[in-house]
């Protein structure tokens, strides 16, 4: 059966106000009992002494009348009143007794009479000694040139003591109960005023839903642990309605970009459609139709390629294809590829610094990263530019830099070129470069190489002043050891 918090809570106040009582009780009865016995071992040790000094003569012989009680109380001032005295002679019988014994006799075990005759002064407490417990020491008597001569046993009765403590159990016994319910009571009423907040919390994180992310939970008191708790779900719902507005942006962008080359599609087909009887027209529709076709697949490429990396960012795939990669050969190798288009667009292309430098990562999306990069750096790059390469270790990361002496980007647009579908330049979207490029730029390049850079604990920054040309720097961690 599950319990509310509020009925826990109070459970367990109850609980530990229950057991906190019991042992302070306990260790209050332990305690006063202790006392009490302490000033009856004090009272009848003292007894017990002056006797020890009085009965016996110096030959050894006990002085003992038949009210040796009445006679040392009146003549020697030793006050027996309400203890019970008896002398032990050395044979084991009881040599005297006082007056309020009357018939009965003080018990004395016979390990407590040899630990008297070795010199031992034992107290105990014997429970079966008439309707209370009675204290009692056994002492030895001793002579200086003749030992122990007899034994004195002075037993006082626990009656008040064995009062005291029973009314105080009574006592006690009604407090808990009382304190036990007052408590509960309390504690109910106490748990349900605390935990009102996370009620409202509640009723509020079930109104909000996808359609009003927007709103927030608020709270009387902002410092305690549910104001915490509820910023910190706030700072969830506005994760969460980024994420959505990201999603529905991403969804509405994908959907534009894809729409515009199956209408160009549709219309080249319904063109091939109507030519008849002129071949070169033909040519002319399913070509501008195969590059659509390219346009699209290149888009779908692209998207498939940041799904799998934001996949890879939060999958343990991420942490399996991490490896040592040489970035001077990877440099080498994607310049070798581009080096042909360069040459034919009229851009020279050149590598300024390639250090051997090896860094921890994804071969296969660092190769992806500087195809991007470089692709970029060529499109935007007039005929007669440069494009500049280097690689190189700093501050124990493996630095990349491209640069570019193409058409710059402006301070507005340089915050958001690194956003999925973003492009600078609209009207000239539908250019095209090398490997994948005849589709022209969706926005999605220098997206993917963010997310590339961020996936492998790296980052990646643009520097860039319209019609100065633009630097793209990736900062990736080394591998250990380089």
């Amino acid at each position: 059966m599950a319990f509310s918090i509020r009925t826990k809570l109070t459970f367990w106040y109850v609980t530990l106000l229950t057991a906190s009582l019991l042992v302070f009780g306990a260790v209050f009865s332990y305690t006063l009992s202790k006392i009490f016995i302490d000033r009856v071992d004090e009272q009848i040790g003292s007894v017990a002494d002056m006797m020890a000094h009085t009965v016996v003569q110096p030959s050894g012989k006990l002085l003992l009348p038949g009210d040796f009680d009445v006679i040392l109380e009146r003549f020697f001032g030793i006050r027996i009143a309400g203890n019970f005295v008896q002398v032990i002679d050395m044979d084991g019988n009881v040599a005297a007794r006082s007056s309020n014994l009357e018939s009965a006799y003080l018990p004395l075990s016979q390990d407590t009479y040899e630990h008297a005759l070795s010199g031992v002064t034992t107290f105990e407490v014997y429970r079966n000694f008439g309707r209370y417990p009675v204290r009692l020491v056994t002492k030895p008597i001793s002579l200086k040139h003749k030992g122990v001569v007899a034994v004195v046993q002075v037993g006082a009765s626990l009656q008040s003591m064995e009062e005291v403590l029973d009314s105080l159990f009574y006592i006690f016994g009604f407090g808990l109960a009382g304190s036990v319910i007052i408590a509960a009571a309390g504690g109910w009423f106490l748990a349900r005023k605390a935990l009102k907040p996370v009620q409202d919390l509640r009723a509020a994180a079930q109104r909000i839903g996808v359609e009003n992310l927007n709103e927030r939970i608020n709270v009387a008191v902002k410092s305690d642990e549910i104001g915490r708790l509820a910023a910190t779900m706030n700072e969830m719902i506005a994760r969460l309605e980024k994420s959505f507005l990201q999603i529905k942006q991403f969804t509405a962008d994908a959907s534009h970009e894809l729409k515009t080359p199956l209408t160009i599609l549709k219309g080249e087909m319904e063109i091939a459609l109507r030519i008849k009887n002129d071949p070169e027209a033909m040519r002319d529709a399913l070509k501008s139709s195969l590059e659509e076709i390219d346009r699209m697949s290149y888009i779908v490429r692209n998207l498939l390629d940041l799904a799998r990396i934001d996949v890879e960012k939060t999958g343990m795939k991420a942490a399996a294809s991490m490896q040592e990669v040489a970035l001077d050969r990877a440099l080498t190798e994607r310049v070798d590829h581009f080096r042909r288009f360069a040459l034919d667009r009229g851009v020279n292309m050149a590598i300024l610094r390639n250090d051997p430098v090896t860094a921890l990562g994804d071969p296969v999306r660092i190769s992806q990263m500087l195809f991007n990069l470089i692709d970029n750096a060529l499109k935007y790059t007039p005929q007669g530019g440069t494009v500049e390469l280097s690689v190189e270790a700093e501050d124990n990361l493996a630095v990349i830099k491209v640069r570019d002496t193409g058409i710059g980007i402006s301070k507005e647009d340089l915050p958001y070129i690194f956003d999925r579908f973003y492009r600078v330049d609209k009207a000239r979207s539908r250019e095209g470069l090398g490997e994948g490029m005849a589709a022209g730029g969706a926005g999605l390049g220098l997206s993917i190489c963010r997310e590339i850079a961020e996936s492998l604990k790296g980052a990646i920054e643009a520097q860039s002043e319209p019609g100065m040309g633009t630097t793209f720097i990736v900062r990736l961690p080394l591998a250990a050891g380089r």
